[in-house]
């Protein structure tokens, strides 16, 4: 006779599907957000002009860290300084990639022609603009990982400063987020998706919905928001422009 007792798998209902899925996306943005204000403290303590070796040292323990949480698993990570951080003209990338910590174009420090393509992307840009967070993607990262990601940038700024020293920003694979919200989705239904501000799909339980994709919604359509940047449509089909 056995008296062991069964051990019954807890099944999510909707709403706590999405509750899980924005937990996700929140504890990510969350977490940009606490390494932005460190790095922001580490700027205003520097007695003197910010260094790349000094970014470099203080930088790349947090990046092994994100890159390591199982949590997280962030494809790459790192800081991008503003021009004037470094000094005049000048720009700085200290960034990360895979679990074996390549360094992403270190040689694009020895050119400022090279660099400044990083500060002209939307991550860098609208972050550095706004004063807030940003979420870019889902695209494929043709800097870096050359995968489908989405980008979760914060600036970052001394205290006092007149300008933004950079940013601090993770790339999340488009297959981690798909792993792990994808069943979240099928929960809610067949055609559950989750998308961005500009109304494109991100990861939908619809097989016919790709990442990109415009999609529109019934009238009947739940909306969820997830995270500050995106939503979930309870019900999604393609929108033909």
């Amino acid at each position: 006779m056995n008296n062991s007792t069964a051990v019954t798998p807890t099944v999510l209902t909707p709403v706590q599907a999405v509750a899980e899925l924005d937990a996700i996306v929140a504890g990510i943005e969350s977490r940009i957000a606490q390494w932005a204000a460190t790095t922001s403290e580490w700027l205003t303590g520097l007695t003197g002009k910010a260094t790349g070796t000094g970014l470099d040292k203080f930088i790349r323990p947090s990046v092994e860290l994100l890159i390591k949480d199982p949590d997280i698993s962030a494809a790459g990570a790192g800081f991008i300084a503003n021009v004037g951080l470094l000094g005049p003209d000048r720009s700085y990338i200290s960034w990360w990639q895979g679990t074996d910590m390549e360094r992403v174009d270190a040689l694009a420090n020895f050119s400022p022609t090279a660099a400044s393509r990083y500060v002209k992307t939307d991550w860098f840009r609208i972050p550095i603009e706004t004063g807030r967070g940003y979420v870019t993607g889902p695209y494929v990262d043709f800097l870096c990982t050359d995968e489908y990601v989405l980008t979760f940038t914060h600036p970052v700024r001394a205290e006092g400063a007149e300008q933004f020293g950079g940013i601090v920003g993770m790339d999340m694979t488009l297959e981690w987020l798909e792993r792990r919200g994808l069943p979240l989705l099928q929960l809610i239904g067949d055609r559950a998706t989750l998308v961005d501000g500009e109304g494109r799909s991100i990861v939908s339980a619809a097989s016919h919905i790709r990442a990109g994709d415009l999609v529109s919604s019934p009238d009947h359509t739940t909306t969820f928001s997830v995270g500050s940047r995106f939503q979930l449509l309870s019900e999604a089909g393609l929108r033909f422009e």
